[in-house]
């Protein structure tokens, strides 16, 4: 290996676990321009493109998945080792504030604190869990996990996990009354269930793709909710179509309750991220946090959680 190739390396991995050149470019404080710099030195010593970079995402190819695979727990192995040889004398200690809305907490952080809650016992866990928009720097929280695409420059982010599936789904009941739209641009005559996201207060866009192409459809509806789970239950209880992540849905699509729509029409949902304050002294505790969820994340442990493989016990929708 050569002297750059741990450095290229290092950078291509922090892009992996940051989602963005932007990011990944200031927790390494170099500019963007190196940084893409940088990656092309790393592709051309490899011989493969890693990333497919467009204006608003950041995605690996074949090749740099199969990288970030084999590289991950090797990283992580590496600081693992660096920390147990400058771990401090005592175990880092006290209160570590955090807030999580519903979804990623059921999909990521319950397992991750999980683990993280048996490993530091000396750490108080206070959390919030609730779909609200929150101001890290002047909230008072240590932490909080927010939708890939919501994140400010003035944060420093870790992945939580990849892209999730979303669908657009309907029961059976709804269906049989009003048919099923045969492409995106039908929704627009159906009763839709809209989702006011909490971390923009915005009505959150409908968005699909058809190979390069992504396109957004502004529907229309009777329901404006800012709950995931109860668009479930008005889908269910056949108000209307539903838009939304594939492991909330997925016990219900398996049942009959519901029935999958547009396949191969709806873009994927960004995913989340572990979010901090850059320019905030950083606790022991949360140095911790951060560090146990970038070894779980590149260790991929929690792709096999049973909560992003769709079954979300915890999750409690009521039919009607």
């Amino acid at each position: 290996m050569r002297g750059t190739d741990f450095g290229n390396l290092r950078a291509f991995m922090m892009i992996v676990d940051s989602g963005s050149f932007v990011r990944a470019a200031a927790a390494l404080k170099i500019a963007p321009s190196t940084l893409s710099y940088t990656i092309q030195v790393l592709e051309g010593r490899l011989g493969t493109k890693l990333l497919q970079r467009t204006t608003r995402t950041v995605r690996l190819t074949e090749a740099g998945s199969r990288l970030a695979r084999r590289l991950g727990p090797m990283m992580s192995e590496f600081d693992t080792l660096m920390e147990d040889l400058t771990e401090p004398r005592e175990k880092p200690s006290g209160t570590l504030k955090l807030c999580v809305p519903r979804m990623p907490m059921r999909l990521y952080m319950e397992p991750l604190l999980n683990g993280f809650e048996a490993a530091y016992t000396d750490i108080t866990i206070d959390l919030t869990i609730g779909d609200v928009l929150v101001d890290i720097a002047v909230s008072g929280f240590d932490a909080a996990v927010i939708p890939n695409r919501s994140i400010q420059d003035d944060l420093v982010s870790i992945r939580l996990g990849p892209e999730l599936k979303r669908i657009v789904y309907a029961s059976p009941r709804y269906l049989a009354r009003f048919g099923a739209p045969s492409e995106p641009g039908d929704l627009v005559h159906h009763n839709c269930i809209n989702f006011r996201g909490p971390h923009t207060g915005a009505i959150y866009p409908w968005e699909f793709q058809r190979g390069q192409e992504r396109f957004e459809v502004a529907v229309s509806g009777s329901l404006i909710v800012s709950d995931s789970t109860y668009t479930l239950s008005a889908a269910l209880s056949g108000k209307g179509i539903g838009y939304g992540i594939e492991p909330i849905s997925k016990p219900f699509l398996d049942d009959g309750s519901l029935i999958s729509l547009l396949e191969g029409w709806v873009a994927p949902h960004p995913g989340f991220m572990l979010c901090y304050p850059k320019n905030r002294n950083i606790s022991a505790a949360l140095k911790a946090l951060l560090s146990y969820v970038r070894k779980q994340s590149r260790a991929g442990s929690r792709l096999n959680d049973d909560r992003v493989n769709g079954r979300l016990g915890s999750t409690h929708i009521v039919r009607t």
